[in-house]
């Protein structure tokens, strides 16, 4: 990946627009809290380490310096840019300066946005900045110097892109053209602003926030000694029913839920039905206000596994991308549910169903460019094969009726099951005629990608009331397809939703164009928040955690 794409000018603009927040040095500290110990360091020689970093950085060098074994030539051609002046940009003739004082609380306080610290050497530079203070020599000096450059350079990117793996290819990142490391670094140290500059790096929707919150939240559990499991309580308890056992689980659903407020009851009251609702709401599981056996088994979830669970779900947020441009829909796969976002609000919500486990929904951005009512359905390609071939090999024809299927050859005529086989079936397409019986139902929101995914009507309205919903071949369903529908068109009269419902039931196809730009987002995030913030603990569906 090529690390001399050019910034966006709006990360210039962010970061010299941002306010200056005055900050205290190490080096200020020791001066100021101990003179007797400041008098006793000994005095860096910033000519000296001047001079080492004009020879390691020169342009014209032609031994490679590499910070660590396993930097790149990238990262030598990044340090070339950064040290243009020839000159440190983190120590002064004291010590530490206050660049460098914050960026050592910004790098520790990256432990709260799930990030492994210690891969930016988090313990070493610690070391060598004690090293600095008592022994300032050269050597000590740079290395100091050069090793917090590529911690910051390191973390920049990491923020912006992702610093996993991403092996399922869920979406591709749409970071890269943002970043120039070395710029935004040598913008921060110039402006005064490295807390500024990674806050502003990080992603912007909501759910980020909040998974960060409930990460510092959990964190600070874990510190204390972390929560007792539950062991012995019946999933039949009742009103006045007492047990010691309520009592942690009291304790529990406060740490997680901050329900209920009485924490040392031992007695079984609505309170506490009301928070097991609360919480079997907030973990996918059907909500009955009573301990069965997979609500105790998510109560019982070790705070390290929330804890993973978020840091990986921060992860996939930074592989998307951080600012969205609004108006967006935001089809979250897992939590089945769609948000059509403007404003900063959420303007339509509504239940999806997505692919099941063997035919799963992409992680993707599209744009919507057309509503079809009433859209005719033409089999695609893997479900012909899949599932059409094998079922008219079983039940020839009266697998076509029963489905309200019919074939077709390549010059458009009807052919007969029996014609069509697994060695000839892609000589012939097969569809279904518009209609509220048709697979797309009636009404299809064109989205252009390189899955051919879309969203759709159907005729299966039942699957909306379950709680598990990925029931799809990878298209996701809509709840309202109609309503959703006037609300997309709702700026032109012609198209209310007695106008939508009836041209669908004229069985006759009419293509109505977005004139917007809407983005469409589909994303696979494991953690979510429901609709008044609380942060939810989803169903791994696809196995991708």
């Amino acid at each position: 990946m090529n690390s001399h794409v050019t910034l966006s000018k709006s990360v210039f603009m962010l970061l010299a627009m941002l306010t200056f927040i005055p900050f205290e040095s190490c080096n200020e500290n020791a001066s100021n809290g101990n003179r007797e110990d400041a008098k006793a360091l000994k005095k860096i020689d910033l000519q000296a380490l001047n001079i080492s970093i004009a020879e390691k950085f020169d342009s014209n060098a032609q031994t490679p310096f590499m910070v660590w074994e396993q930097d790149t030539l990238d990262k030598l051609s990044l340090f070339k840019e950064v040290y243009i002046n020839k000159s440190s940009l983190w120590l002064n003739e004291n010590g530490i300066n206050k660049q460098g004082s914050e960026f050592l609380k910004v790098l520790n306080d990256l432990k709260n946005d799930g990030m492994d610290i210690e891969q930016y050497h988090t313990n070493e530079l610690v070391q060598l900045s004690k090293e600095v203070l008592n022994n300032a020599n050269t050597q000590n000096t740079f290395s100091f110097e050069t090793k917090l450059t590529n911690a910051f350079l390191s973390a920049c990117r990491d923020m912006l892109m992702g610093s996993r793996v991403n092996k399922n290819k869920e979406i591709k990142n749409a970071n890269d053209s943002l970043i120039n490391e070395a710029d935004i670094l040598k913008l921060a140290i110039k402006n005064d602003q490295i807390v500024e500059a990674f806050e502003y790096m990080r992603p912007k929707h909501p759910w980020y926030k909040k998974f960060r919150e409930a990460y510092i939240h959990l964190s600070a559990i874990q510190l204390k000694g972390g929560l007792q499991p539950i062991t012995s309580l019946k999933d039949s308890m009742a009103i006045g029913d007492s047990s010691l056992q309520i009592v942690v689980l009291r304790k529990r659903l406060y740490s997680e839920i901050k329900t209920p407020s009485d924490t040392i009851s031992t007695k079984w009251d609505m309170e506490i039905q009301e928070s097991l609702k609360k919480f079997q709401h907030l973990n996918q599981l059907k909500v009955t206000g009573f301990l069965d056996t997979s609500t105790l088994k998510k109560l019982n979830t070790s705070i390290d596994q929330k804890l993973a669970k978020l840091a990986l779900n921060m992860e996939r947020m930074r592989w998307l991308k951080h600012d969205f441009k609004q108006p967006y829909i935001w089809v979250a796969i897992p939590k089945m549910e769609m948000d059509y976002v403007e404003n900063n609000t959420i303007g339509f919500n509504m239940r999806v169903v997505v692919g099941k486990p063997s035919r799963a929904t992409p992680a993707l951005d599209a744009n919507i460019k057309n509503i079809v009512l009433s859209p005719p359905w033409n089999v695609p390609p893997t479900i012909m094969r899949e599932e059409v071939v094998p079922g008219i090999a079983r039940r020839g024809g009266a697998y076509l009726a029963r489905r309200g299927l019919k074939a077709y050859d390549r010059r458009g005529r009807v052919v007969s099951a029996s014609a069509i086989n697994a060695r000839n079936y892609r000589n012939f397409s097969i569809g279904q005629a518009p209609g509220y019986r048709s697979s797309l139902g009636e009404v299809k929101f064109n989205m252009p990608n390189p899955w051919a995914i879309y969203m759709h009507d159907t005729p299966h309205r039942e699957d909306f009331v379950k709680s598990y919903r990925a029931f799809s071949s990878g298209c996701v369903r809509v709840h309202k397809p109609k309503e959703f529908a006037t609300f997309l068109l709702r700026d032109s009269v012609q198209y209310s939703y007695e106008k939508i419902d009836s041209i669908c039931k004229l069985r006759k196809t009419v293509f109505i164009p977005i004139e917007r730009n809407i983005n469409v987002h589909f994303v696979y995030l494991t953690t979510a928040l429901d609709s008044v913030g609380n942060v939810m603990y989803l169903k791994d569906i696809y196995g991708w955690d």
